[in-house]
């Protein structure tokens, strides 16, 4: 049980404090949204959201689960590595979506 609260403060701390320096790091770089011009006039105000947020929650959830592991030296679980196998991979999905959105200018994303 110390285990998981212990993750689970470490994996906030991570997020709580590292969302907004990411934010700021992906604006900076101009890492945003791009919008279509055909869209309504409402969308049009979402240009430059950044993107790639979801990367600041896995490394909060890696970095939780690692340090409450470590900590308390408790046995690392297989559904757990799994779990976290799982996320890691649709993150790298998102990530394909994103790179595609920012860097090959095609607001569609990643296709089927």
């Amino acid at each position: 049980m110390k285990t998981v609260l212990l993750s689970a403060a470490v994996s906030m701390f991570i997020a709580l404090f590292g969302t907004p320096l990411a934010i700021k790091a992906f604006t900076k770089r101009g890492y945003g949204q791009e919008i279509r011009s055909e869209l309504s006039a409402g969308h049009l105000s979402k240009r430059g959201t950044p993107t790639m947020g979801g990367t600041v929650i896995i490394i909060a959830s890696l970095g939780g689960y690692l340090i409450g592991h470590l900590v308390t030296g408790n046995a690392m679980s297989a559904s757990g590595l799994l779990v976290l196998f799982l996320m890691t991979g649709l993150g790298l999905v998102g990530f394909a979506d994103d790179f595609i959105k920012l860097y090959m200018q095609r607001s569609l994303g990643l296709r089927s």
